[in-house]
């Protein structure tokens, strides 16, 4: 910015986008400071004088509209003058949109309580207070991502000694499995071997003792380690693994992330601090969530973890409060040994590694670089799951002995910190109680929340408008404000469920690994999702047709029924989509990646020249330059790939030729042997780079999310 405007142009800025927004939220009040005075005791003087400042005029709707405007603009001449957030434009994007949503909450608690009766009083606390929990965890998230380290810099620098080879600790790879099919344990642990790394051994838990497991883990050069029970599931695994093991740190990969040749040169070199304990990368993922791929949005969605992972953590690291993930970490031997162990406390045994640690004031780094992938769940049922047993394990950390408020050596940021991310698992039930609030009035004729159509468009539409202008801009991306109420909202009813149950019997139900590698072949609906989605729609439409098909039309409050139609409507579009979520579509075996690569496909009498378009473990998608005297392609072949430097047996499975001559082909490989598959693999998951984010500008998702109102995927894709 100062390219452009100087030093004193930034500063005049600066202030002139704060004393815009200064004015533009006192605008609607300046005029009713004059009648405020009143002999009253001084607590209801004051609550009657919030009540005239928060009570908007009776003007135009446009002239309502104005603060919302007037903010919105400020917000986007901030996100056009700096695309890339920074400290202080988060600092100032904060500070605006917490004075909105400050605002907002003040209107609701002076104007629009309802108190008339127990049960409006009830209900209209319940929500107020869900209200107050959910901007309590906007701000605590806007204050908490204020802060944030780039540690790449610091990875840049510490390597040089890991690749001059002054520094090479040993390193014990572990790759803890239960369940998961030998196609998914040999990528990983090709992947895992094929680390540019000297002095590492790569260890398979295998904790189903299976003999074909054995096999595979001898056939590739691997360790191979098993117990004789499954205590304390994964945790247990692991420390099964240690006195088994010697290396000086310790790497953990799940059985289906697959790291990147220069995983342990990026990571290894932070040891060289004393007090630095672990080092935690992004989980990032090369397959998409299902939620993506059940609604068609494969390359307009990112996937739902990415902000806490590429935005979340790197702020946590400025508190030194990152938490281990599970996976794609490394650890020092010596540090783990100090707690004990993986603790086995909870279910959650990553998060509680991060507290042990962090109690006896040792060091976690995140370095925020995408030098591994995994496998997202591949139907909505494991992603639920999934998501559910995080939860629980989270809540279960309240019962431990040792807990984020009990543990010693944790300082009041880092409580803070982690009593945020505990948090996080509570806010379905607010998600659900605005799901059923519309409910009260429509079928009831109850009245929880009492505001104007006025009072909404002076007070919340700015709050909510400026939230999805900045909301984007400052995750980078990452997430879209309308995408989270979906995944919210889909969420919302069995996580609420898993929140009584575990704060009932906290340890009443046990570890669940999430399935890898099943991927369905056909359509299938999850009716245990859905059930409970159709429940609400169905109250939802019936109460809006009840309410707009009354006779009585006199007793009707207008400004009531607008406000619950308006709210029943957008929650009847966030159902809509969560149930078409619920549809499982047919996926492929193999995950493809667009590959770019000079190839040849050969015969022993003819070559095609061209290129890959796209690739998979089990075959190619190829664009071919015509042949000399231009024969049909091959039934077999060999296709030569530049970047492989060796040719692989492969079949024809379909081709179309265009006007020009020019072939596209699918080719699927046959017969491939082991060292052809390890560098393919290599090949396919473990580039230095190539896991790049995506990032989608906000109006292309929102246009997305109304896109799959009216846009049924599912039945599509089994026509």
């Amino acid at each position: 910015m100062k390219r452009y405007l100087g030093g004193r142009g930034l500063e005049a800025t600066i202030w002139g986008l704060v004393a815009l927004g200064v004015a533009v939220w006192l605008w609607p009040h300046l005029a009713r400071f004059s009648h405020s005075f009143d002999l009253m005791p001084i607590g209801l003087f004051w609550w009657r004088q919030a009540q005239v400042w928060f009570r908007p005029p009776n003007l135009d709707w446009k002239i309502l509209m104005l603060p919302a405007l007037g903010w919105a603009i400020a917000l986007m001449i901030l996100r056009e003058l700096f695309p890339t957030p920074t400290a202080w434009t988060r600092g100032l994007a904060a500070t605006l949109l917490l004075l909105l949503g400050g605002r907002y909450e003040l209107w609701r608690f002076t104007n629009t309580l309802n108190l008339d009766d127990p049960l409006n009083g009830t209900l209209s606390l319940l929500l107020f207070v869900m209200e107050l929990v959910t901007f309590f965890n906007t701000a605590a998230f806007l204050l908490q991502t204020i802060p944030s380290i780039d540690r790449t810099p610091e990875a840049d620098r510490l390597s040089q000694a890991v690749m001059a080879r002054t520094y090479q600790p040993t390193v014990d790879v572990l790759i803890p499995s239960y369940n998961e099919p030998p196609e998914v344990l040999r990528r990983t642990i090709i992947g895992c071997q094929a680390m540019d790394y000297g002095p590492k051994q790569v260890y398979l838990l295998d904790d189903m003792r299976r003999p074909p497991i054995r096999t595979l883990a001898a056939e590739l050069g691997c360790h191979y380690l098993d117990r004789p029970d499954n205590r304390h599931a994964k945790a247990g695994n692991l420390n099964h693994a240690l006195p088994l093991t010697h290396g000086e740190l310790i790497v953990v990969f799940d059985a289906d992330f697959v790291p990147t040749t220069d995983f342990l040169t990026r990571t290894v070199g932070f040891f060289q601090d004393a007090k630095v304990a672990l080092v935690q990368t992004p989980q990032n993922f090369y397959n998409e969530d299902p939620v993506s791929v059940n609604l068609g949005l494969q390359s307009v969605l990112t996937n739902e973890q990415t902000l806490f992972f590429r935005y979340i953590q790197p702020s946590r690291d400025a508190t030194n409060s990152v938490i281990c993930c599970g996976s794609s970490f490394v650890i020092r031997r010596s540090a783990l040994d100090e707690i004990g162990g993986i603790p086995t406390e909870s279910i959650t045994e990553d998060f509680f590694t991060s507290l042990h640690l962090q109690g006896l004031g040792y060091r976690i780094k995140y370095l925020n670089e995408a030098v591994s992938a995994g496998m997202s769940p591949e139907n909505i049922g494991d992603y639920i799951n999934q998501r559910l047993r995080w939860g629980q394990g989270t809540i279960q950390t309240l019962f431990c002995t040792t807990n984020i408020f009990s543990l010693p050596g944790l300082s009041l940021v880092q409580r803070v910190s982690h009593s945020l991310g505990l948090l996080y698992w509570f806010l379905s039930l607010p998600r659900l109680i605005f799901l059923l609030m519309p409910l009260a009035y429509l079928l009831f004729e109850l009245a929880p929340l009492r505001a104007t159509v006025e009072g909404i468009l002076t007070f919340y539409v700015p709050y909510y408008l400026c939230n999805i202008v900045a909301f984007a801009w400052l995750t980078g991306g990452r997430r879209s404000a309308f995408w989270s109420d979906v995944y919210e909202t889909l969420l919302c009813v069995p996580m609420t469920m898993t929140i009584f149950h575990t704060l009932w019997r906290p340890f009443g139900k046990g570890f669940k690994v999430t399935p890898k590698g099943i991927a369905a072949n056909q359509l299938r609906v999850n009716w245990r999702l859905i059930w409970p989605l159709v429940a609400l729609m169905g109250l939802s439409l019936g109460g809006l047709l009840l309410r707009l098909a009354s006779s009585d039309w006199s007793t009707i409050n207008p400004d009531s029924l607008t406000v619950n139609v308006i709210w029943t409507v957008y929650n009847l579009g966030l159902l809509h989509i969560c149930i078409l979520v619920a549809v499982d579509v047919p996926q492929r075996s193999h995950s493809r990646f667009v590959l770019r690569h000079p190839c040849q496909l050969r015969t022993a009498t003819t070559t095609w020249q061209g290129y890959s378009l796209d690739m998979s473990e089990g075959g190619a998608a190829l664009c071919l330059q015509p042949a000399p005297g231009n024969p049909e392609l091959p039934t077999e072949a060999e296709l030569w790939i530049d970047a492989l430097h060796r040719p692989l047996p492969v079949r024809l499975r379909w081709q179309q030729q265009n006007p020009n001559g020019v072939w596209a082909a699918g080719v699927q490989f046959e017969g491939i042997s082991l060292a052809d598959l390890r560098s393919l693999v290599i090949l396919l998951y473990c580039q230095p780079g190539q896991w790049t984010e995506l990032v989608i500008p906000e109006h292309v998702t929102a246009w997305a999310w109304l896109r799959s109102l009216f846009r049924l995927y599912a039945l599509a894709e089994t026509r």
